[in-house]
């Protein structure tokens, strides 16, 4: 089994999920089992939609004083069921349905996988040992990988996907769970990738916050560098080079500045984000 999806950390690609990869061959029979994930944004699609547009009515229902309750789960439930069952599209209905409570499968809770934002490609294999996985930075379809062979100390590309690791997913319990939550600790690396939006501290009294369109992955300078900003950074400093966004008449609208790029130190980050406001080119 192949499977291809989106790579967003809280949903596809968490601990736990690499944990459930881990028994799918007791699971569900499997001989083999992959899973590769796309780069951001890779993966968008029609069934994006199906979430998106409840997402989207429902804002433009706050915004029209339609509905006030912006947090509560039934009264979107309740919008969603008076105006939006009827679809303008191919569909003759949408049905929806509310939950008061969603049954968690606690045993579904491992501990933490290393670097696990830069994965992008997870097997399992019943010929291995239960919970034991193999994780790769690249995703690789070599003959010795794929066809039924899957030989992967044998992989044609190992020396550009550096081949596959072998990692045991281990149990977590109710109280181990709130202690790694507490001292998990993420790297700025790992958070951060080439084409996010971040926002930046800034100490002009006219702006709050700029916003930067993250170009390159962090680097540390070994000289002093000026950017095209005018703004000075000593060797030694960890930095995110990218373009800064200018703001325009409309709260929602945002420019690119294309032409001249800026440089930033890491510790400035205010909040990461994937890039989802509407901009334009200057």
């Amino acid at each position: 089994m192949h499977e291809f999806t989106e790579w967003c950390a809280a949903q596809y690609k968490s601990r736990h999920c690499f944990g459930d990869i881990s028994q799918t061959s007791d699971d569900f029979g499997y001989q083999h089992f992959t899973r590769n994930f796309f780069e951001t944004s890779h993966a968008k699609g029609p069934q994006d939609a199906a979430g998106g547009i409840i997402k989207r009515q429902a804002d433009c229902a706050i915004l029209r004083g339609q509905t006030s309750d912006k947090d509560s789960k039934r009264s979107l439930y309740e919008y969603a069921n008076s105006f939006l069952t009827q679809p303008r599209s191919h569909c003759k209905r949408r049905i929806f349905r509310y939950a008061e409570t969603i049954h968690r499968d606690n045993r579904l809770s491992f501990k933490p996988v290393p670097s696990i934002r830069s994965l992008h490609q997870v097997r399992a294999s019943r010929d291995s040992a239960k919970g034991l996985i193999n994780i790769s930075e690249l995703s690789c379809f070599c003959v010795n990988c794929c066809h039924h062979m899957y030989m992967y100390d044998q992989c044609s590309n190992s020396i550009k996907t550096g081949g596959y690791t072998e990692w045991e997913m281990k149990r977590e319990y109710r109280a181990d769970a709130q202690e790694n939550e507490e001292n998990e600790q993420v790297s700025l690396q790992e958070l951060v990738s080439v084409g996010q939006l971040i926002a930046l501290y800034t100490d002009d009294d006219e702006e709050e916050y700029y916003m930067l369109k993250v170009e390159k992955s962090m680097e540390t300078l070994r000289i002093d560098t000026t950017d095209s900003w005018g703004s000075l950074l000593p060797a030694g400093t960890p930095m995110f080079r990218g373009l800064y966004y200018n703001k325009t008449n409309s709260p929602f609208l945002y420019r690119l500045v294309n032409r001249e790029s800026g440089c930033t130190c890491c510790v400035s980050g205010l909040y990461f984000k994937k890039c989802r406001y509407q901009c334009s080119s200057l």
